[in-house]
């Protein structure tokens, strides 16, 4: 399952498991994840999980700001939606979160076909 870790001083702190299909990010506290940070908007982001479409079984996830005031960053870009990949680092407000997807790897085997010899 992925998960979100928030990172203090380059260290990893809270985890936030991505177990719903969609987990929204914000100062609200009815938000899947809660920021208490002014520089949050109530309802700043949303991640989003889908099926892989190169990947038929495997999930993708997909980070889409809600029209934020300060915006939402994967990799210090600014994105209004991003796919994410394993290791990405979210900033939202003042808060950086790494994405871990380590379980979600599929395998190369089933993708390649070997020409016997």
């Amino acid at each position: 399952m992925a998960k979100l870790i928030l990172m203090v001083d380059g260290v990893g702190g809270q985890h936030f498991e991505l177990d719903k299909p969609s987990m929204q990010i914000g100062r609200a506290a009815q938000n899947g994840i809660h920021i208490d940070d002014l520089a949050v908007s109530s309802e700043h982001a949303v991640i989003i999980r889908d099926e892989d479409e190169n990947f038929p079984g495997h999930a993708a996830y997909t980070i889409r700001d809600l029209g934020s005031t300060n915006s939402t960053f994967v990799n210090e870009e600014a994105v209004v939606a991003k796919k994410l990949s394993n290791n990405d680092l979210v900033r939202i407000g003042w808060n950086t979160f790494k994405f871990v997807d380590d379980g979600n790897k599929p395998s190369m085997e089933t993708t390649a076909y070997i020409l016997p010899d």
